[in-house]
């Protein structure tokens, strides 16, 4: 995503996902985009401390994807049935503490 406009005159820096976590303890940076998984790191909670978390409907959730060819497969099939599942819901909400929101 490219930022187009900036009118409150921001300093934005773009870093790795990986170096996000540990710049949070710098006093000169007021807010990171992080993805959970990085987030896991901190010991923060993206429900308790974030300030915003995406909707389901976002166009940047992550998807399952495979060739035309395999999209009637029956492992594929049963693959998105397993994991389009209640029980997977819920180990993501717990292993992510409730901030891996399902995108099904």
């Amino acid at each position: 995503m490219d930022i187009t406009d900036n009118p409150r005159n921001l300093k934005i820096m773009e870093l790795e996902g990986a170096q996000l976590p540990r710049v949070l303890d710098d006093p000169k940076v007021d807010v990171a985009i992080i993805s959970t998984t990085y987030l896991q790191q901190t010991g923060l909670s993206p429900v308790r401390d974030g300030i915003f978390i995406e909707d389901k409907n976002s166009p940047y959730v992550n998807i399952i994807v495979t060739r035309e060819d395999n999209k009637d497969a029956q492992n594929v099939k049963e693959f998105m049935q397993s994991y389009q599942s209640p029980e997977v819901a819920k180990a993501a909400e717990t292993i992510f503490n409730g901030g891996a929101v399902p995108g099904w």
